[in-house]
């Protein structure tokens, strides 16, 4: 089929229509009917945080370097930080102005030492010769599409991969049209006849996300991902719950996807695109590096002729006016709606907050605690932490966990242990609701006071999307994760409790005593199967050959899979494995168990389970066992003990004073 390529608008790159036959060349411009959505007004708030920071992006005067390249703001840099540029990182940082103005001078650091304005066509060249990337046409949100193509690896590994994508996307942002800073990212993991192994290796992979991450946030805006290996798509599965859900909402997974771009303007290497397009690197490559040019060069001269202002409007530079006027249908303007001056809103007749103790750490400003949505309902406690547990599992939280997963990444990368801590009760509420016959009904149902110490047990899903964790200060947290500390037993007691008794069973057995230990539990229970078993452990050969000692309905329950080291190498081979069992069938003709394999780390325990154990520990039926206790300045101290595998009972800190 022959494809036009002429968009509206003169444009020296493409003067003609292409001749019958694939299309070579990039196309001009969205589809009449693609347009991005309208953006939303800033609050007084934001506009106020965006003042301040823009005045102090104008009060820099030096761009900090290690590398001999420190100096003043150059116009490139200043041409660089634009209105929308400063809000994506206002935004990435949730609005926290002082952590955005840090990491617009970290991107600037990075973009003069990395070299980004010194890549050229010329140098990333042969890694596109078979056309592993390609930027070529529009979404629906009038977004570029940028398509990675991993079985069209031609090269070996080497840093200029990573600049090739560093290149592409710097290209994708120049034909961005008025109105839209983010892209569509394409991604087809059709095999190679060629070359079987095209996936990047894990150090390469994982200075591409640290890389799109840190230095060119809130730019994607959808992920269309075909063609998956059945282990890849296991994986996220498997990982999919602790994805932020405003990401997790932009990966789409071998859908239909002229869902979301327009079938016209979709490669047809993706089953429902119609777009016959032929990579042909003579052509496509020196069209698209003119395109590109010519289009950077056209903002410039609007910046320049704009007074070159810091903070200068992207729909300015992109020539929205000009759009308006000659392509009205190609071009969805911006309108910023003015905010009305009087609210109809009615205010809430509410108590006057509880001031916050004060921080028993002054050089130590732990992670702040997310407090619930006006609509959440439940009860929520605001926690005075008093004790917290180390388990091994902070371990991979601390040091080898993605960056990805973490939903608090932008504001507070650190991630903070610690599942199992006991805390004082500061205060309780609900939710306001709007009818305060309800709220006052909630709080006659309080479980907790001011003043209750309490045993808390928040699921691992719960602490990765919000970053609460033991060794914080003060914490907020839903009253379902906590249970009171009974009485006679003591704060220290108890923070070691919940991890370890909500995964206890009847039958314990010793895995270091045995060589053969599925031989050895096969032979003590193989006679008297269990309903269900749970691997603190993570024996991988305990639960091939459950079968032998596992009922056939019971469930494999295991805390993860045993981890070797401590490496995100380590790590992705533990987690694939994961995914594996929770995908593998579990019909024994096609290759499985014939059991149910789940992750308990995992798993939410309940309240009612998490009291039952509190109940026992209070009769004395349960202790918890402590190996040492450790003031809070020493948690390293105390972290290279639980590293040791030699701690003969739990690491308890403790993380305020009396």
């Amino acid at each position: 089929m022959s494809a036009t390529v002429a968009g509206p608008g003169a444009d020296p790159v493409h003067e003609k229509e292409t001749a019958a036959g694939p299309l070579k060349l990039p196309l001009l411009a969205p589809t009449p009917e693609s347009a991005p959505k309208e953006r939303v007004a800033l609050t007084a708030e934001q506009q106020t945080k965006y003042d301040w920071l823009l005045q102090q992006a104008k009060a820099w005067t030096e761009v900090p370097s290690t590398k001999d390249k420190a100096g003043p703001l150059t116009d490139s840099e200043k041409f660089w930080l634009t209105r929308e540029c400063l809000l994506r990182y206002l935004r990435a940082t949730k609005w926290n102005e002082k952590d955005a103005e840090k990491r617009l001078l970290e991107t600037l650091t990075w973009r003069r030492e990395y070299g980004v304005e010194e890549l050229t066509a010329e140098h990333i060249s042969p890694e596109n010769e078979t056309g592993k990337q390609i930027i070529l046409g529009y979404d629906k949100e009038a977004r570029v599409c940028h398509y990675l193509n991993p079985g069209r690896q031609n090269t070996e590994p080497s840093p200029r991969q990573v600049q090739h994508l560093v290149f592409m996307v710097e290209r994708v942002i120049d034909i961005m049209p008025p109105g839209q800073e983010t892209l569509a990212l394409l991604i087809n993991f059709k095999q190679s006849k060629s070359r079987s192994n095209t996936a990047p290796g894990i150090n390469q992979a994982r200075e591409v996300l640290n890389i799109l991450q840190h230095h060119y946030p809130e730019r994607l805006g959808k992920a269309l991902i075909i063609n998956m290996p059945w282990i890849v798509t296991g994986f996220f599965k498997l990982i999919t719950p602790f994805i932020d859900p405003n990401t997790r909402e932009k990966l789409k997974f071998n859908e239909d996807m002229s869902k979301y771009v327009p079938t016209e303007q979709m490669w047809s290497e993706f089953s429902s695109g119609k777009l016959d397009f032929d990579y042909d690197h003579s052509v496509y490559w020196p069209a698209l590096q003119k395109l590109c040019a010519e289009r950077r060069e056209a903002r410039r001269q609007r910046w320049v002729s704009g007074g070159q202002q810091l903070g200068e409007s992207e729909d300015y530079l992109s020539g929205a006016a000009e759009h308006q006027s000659n392509t009205p249908n190609h071009v969805a303007l911006i309108t910023i709606p003015t905010p009305p001056n009087t609210t109809n809103n009615q205010s809430l007749d509410l108590p006057p907050p509880r001031p916050l103790p004060p921080n028993p750490h002054p050089h130590h400003h732990p992670p702040r605690s997310p407090l619930p949505p006006p609509t959440a309902g439940g009860e929520y406690l605001l926690l005075r932490i008093s004790h917290a547990a180390l388990n091994p599992a902070d371990l991979v939280t601390l040091s080898v966990l993605p960056f990805l997963l973490r939903s608090h990444r932008h504001t507070h990368p650190a991630a903070v242990p610690a599942l199992d801590f006991t805390a004082t009760v500061l205060d309780v509420w609900q939710p306001p609701t709007t009818k305060p016959t309800d709220q006052q009904q909630q709080q006659q149902q309080s479980r907790f006071a001011p003043g209750d110490d309490v045993i808390c047990f928040p699921t691992f899903a719960y602490t990765l999307r919000t970053g609460v964790g033991g060794l914080q200060g003060v914490v907020v947290l839903p009253g379902r994760y906590a249970v009171r500390v009974p009485a006679g037993r003591t704060a220290r007691e108890g923070a070691g409790l919940l991890l370890a008794g909500c995964t206890a069973d009847v039958q314990v057995v010793d895995y270091t005593q045995y060589k053969d230990l599925p031989g050895e539990v096969g032979t003590r229970f193989g006679d008297q199967p269990f309903d269900n078993i749970i691997d603190a452990y993570g024996n991988q050969e305990v639960y091939k050959q459950c079968a032998r000692y596992l009922k056939p309905e019971g469930m494999y329950n295991a805390a993860s899979i045993h981890y070797s080291e401590y490496t995100f190498r380590a790590l992705l081979k533990s987690a694939l494995t994961l995914a594996a069992n929770t995908i593998w069938p579990r019909s024994t003709w096609l290759g499985g168990t014939g059991r149910t394999w789940r992750a308990a780390s995992m798993m939410d325990p309940g309240l009612d389970m998490m009291e039952r154990v509190v109940k026992q520990f209070g009769e004395g039926k349960l202790r918890v066992v402590v190996d040492s206790e450790w003031p809070f300045e020493k948690v390293h101290e105390a972290l290279d003990v639980v590293r040791s595998g030699h701690a003969a009972g739990k690491v308890i800190i403790k993380v305020n004073e009396d």
